[in-house]
């Protein structure tokens, strides 16, 4: 179990808050020119499901950091901007040409979320031609269903599954086993068993999001209170 963490550990990614605004920044450097050169106004959205619409969410941590420094950049001057920050004013808003809605986001999973999102706001009436999605990191498994749709994503970084997309076989077999024993002696709730979805990322942001394997965020059990 340890040699598995070890392994594991070894390729971990972190993501410092202090780099985010580079990132992201370069991330909108990445839009397509066509976009940049026509584009008039950008609204900018985290992306939330509709459920968690009240719940404080780091999109809207990164829309606030990263949005007054687009004022700084010269592609972007005679762009008009707009952050909303809920369903409720979002649902009155009616793009005009060569305006878009952006979603932002520090980390995309398995991209349930981004897809509830986009149900929502084909229900209000925006069209996917007019939606951008910007994400500092996404996972390979949440790009995929992105792609599916043909909704435009910019990110800097792909995660794949820390287990499964490295190993076959029985070398993926026992450290899916190994990596069970482990959940075991955590107070564990079995929805987040390898991640969320089975993510297997190993990622940590502002921290660890819970499609991260549980070893490197969930509580421990003691040994004793475990036996009884």
């Amino acid at each position: 179990e340890i040699d598995l963490f070890l392994e594991l550990l070894n390729d971990f990614t972190w993501v410092r808050y202090n780099s985010y605004n580079k990132l992201m920044l370069d991330i909108f450097k990445s839009i397509d020119k066509q976009i940049l050169d026509t584009a008039k106004k950008f609204y900018f959205f985290p992306i939330v499901k509709p459920s968690d619409a009240y719940k404080i969410k780091s999109g809207g941590l990164v829309i606030y950091s990263t949005v007054p420094l687009l004022n700084h950049i010269e592609e972007f001057d005679n762009i008009e901007k707009e952050i909303v920050d809920n369903y409720k004013v979002l649902k009155n808003i009616k793009l005009q040409d060569n305006e878009y809605l952006v979603l932002m986001d520090d980390f995309i999973g398995s991209g349930n979320a981004l897809m509830a999102c986009l149900n929502k706001l084909n229900e209000l009436g925006f069209d996917s031609n007019n939606i951008i999605i910007c994400s500092l990191v996404i996972q390979e498994s949440g790009l995929k269903k992105i792609q599916e749709i043909g909704s435009k994503i910019f990110y800097s970084h792909i995660e794949k599954k820390g287990i499964s997309d490295k190993f076959e076989g029985e070398e993926k077999e026992s450290r899916i086993e190994r990596m069970r024993k482990i959940e075991f002696k955590l107070k564990f709730n079995k929805n987040f068993s390898l991640g969320y979805e089975s993510s297997e990322a190993l990622i940590s942001m502002i921290k660890p999001p819970n499609n991260t394997f549980p070893l490197f965020w969930h509580e421990y059990i003691h040994e004793e209170k475990l036996q009884k």
